[in-house]
């Protein structure tokens, strides 16, 4: 009995740290590891600037596209979710400060971008 009893805690211990594996996200972990190196504020340029009611986030459904050179002279494209009360700040032509990553100019961000709770607690930790 004393051995099934240990079996069982055994298979949840296992189970428990295989779930709590599968559940970081790794993506955003290589992303703030990248920023720890430091990050560069640029301007950009507003392309286009839609809306998306997909992804779970109502109160940010303002996608906004832009352009920005980086710093080898490459002109890059990325998009942002911001919150919805931007769309005034945030038009076609309209100048957007960006701000990218030294060790990786294509891994951007927006200062208004709505983050991942996750990513927005793990950043405040680096800092």
């Amino acid at each position: 009995m004393q051995r099934l009893v240990r079996y069982v805690f055994g298979a949840a211990a296992i189970s428990c740290l295989v779930w709590a594996f599968y559940s970081i996200p790794y993506d955003i972990l290589r992303e703030e590891r990248a920023r720890l190196y430091g990050e560069v504020l640029t301007s950009g340029l507003v392309l286009a600037v839609s809306s998306d009611e997909a992804g779970g986030m109502p109160e940010a459904r303002l996608i906004v596209e832009y352009k920005y050179v980086d710093p080898d002279g490459y002109a890059r494209i990325a998009s942002a979710r911001l919150p919805n009360n931007m769309w005034q700040k945030y038009r076609p032509g309209a100048s957007i400060e960006v701000i990218f990553a030294r060790t990786r100019p294509d891994l951007v961000r927006v200062p208004d971008e709505v983050e991942p709770a996750f990513q927005v607690w793990l950043r405040g930790l680096m800092d």
